[in-house]
């Protein structure tokens, strides 16, 4: 009896699971389109939320799909289990797992650098930056995410024996402990990176709100850090080769650096709240569970 509940609880759900796959991928197709229809010169912050937008219709589009499937084709009566696509499933769910993680960290990492020192975010060729970044994520983590396809699970009960168990606790312990650390400094990362832009903001808000009331009173005028800290305006900067060029990257107005500012911190706060946390705590709890 229990079973048999278990099985139409989980067809039920993979009907929604599908459904939601394909909002998710039209809402990120969406984003993506109405970033690179823009006809000036993209961002590294643009570039990175493209590359986040691409994870998520990944995401959708794979591990979701193919768990869905999956699921809906275990009534047929011709069913038969495939190991290979369980590993392909596993390897598939915990690369997007990590690299959603890392692209998040990263965008907010970015946006701190962009807030706290302009000047250096410039010089420093952030868009290269930006894609390398990308590159170094998805090796990370799809070398680790294919390591226990390969060998590096639970030999005493493998996950994918019986069903596709990709619970890190039926995977393996050791593992499980590296996604959880890896995933928990993403998650950290993102919140610091977050919290000190807010504080840059509100400390450059403040200070310029003082200049602007000794201007009044005594007719001075503040220093120029004073308002460029969270303006972030056009600045003309000399490259190693001494021409000097307007620099691009990291211009914004007050308004515009404000609102990319309240967007990440959005994007961070979402993803914690609704898929960074909720999955780390799932899986320390897994965790908990097989060494009791």
């Amino acid at each position: 009896m229990g079973d048999s509940e278990s099985e139409s609880t989980l067809h039920n759900n993979s009907l929604w699971w599908l459904a939601c796959g394909m909002l998710a991928l039209l809402a990120n197709s969406w984003i993506i389109l109405s970033i690179t229809a823009k006809q000036q010169k993209h961002k590294p912050l643009e570039l990175l939320l493209c590359f986040l937008a691409g994870t998520h219709i990944l995401m959708a589009a794979v591990p979701l799909t193919t768990y869905a499937v999956v699921q809906l084709r275990r009534e047929s009566s011709d069913y038969d289990w495939n190991e290979s696509i369980c590993k392909v499933f596993v390897s598939t769910y915990y690369t997007l797992a990590l690299a959603t993680c890392f692209t998040v960290a990263s965008l907010s990492y970015h946006r701190m650098w962009m807030v706290r020192w302009p000047v250096n975010y410039r010089l420093s060729n952030a868009k290269k930056q930006a894609l390398h970044a990308v590159m170094g994520i998805w090796m990370v983590s799809f070398i680790l995410s294919t390591l226990p396809s390969i060998g590096w699970h639970n030999n005493g009960e493998r996950y994918y024996a019986r069903g596709c168990q990709f619970i890190v606790s039926k995977i393996g312990l050791g593992f499980g402990v590296c996604f959880s650390l890896l995933l928990l400094g993403g998650i950290v990362m993102g919140l610091v990176c977050v919290g000190i832009t807010f504080y840059q903001t509100l400390w450059a808000h403040r200070r310029r709100r003082r200049c602007r009331h000794q201007r009044a009173e005594e007719a001075s005028t503040c220093s120029s850090s004073a308002h460029t800290t969270f303006n972030v305006p056009a600045i003309v900067v000399e490259d190693v080769r001494g021409k000097r060029r307007s620099s691009l990257d990291g211009s914004e107005s007050a308004k515009t650096s404000l609102q990319m500012t309240n967007l990440i911190s959005a994007i961070v706060f979402l993803y914690d709240t609704l898929t960074g946390v909720p999955i780390l705590v799932s899986r320390e709890f897994s965790l908990s569970l097989q060494s009791a």
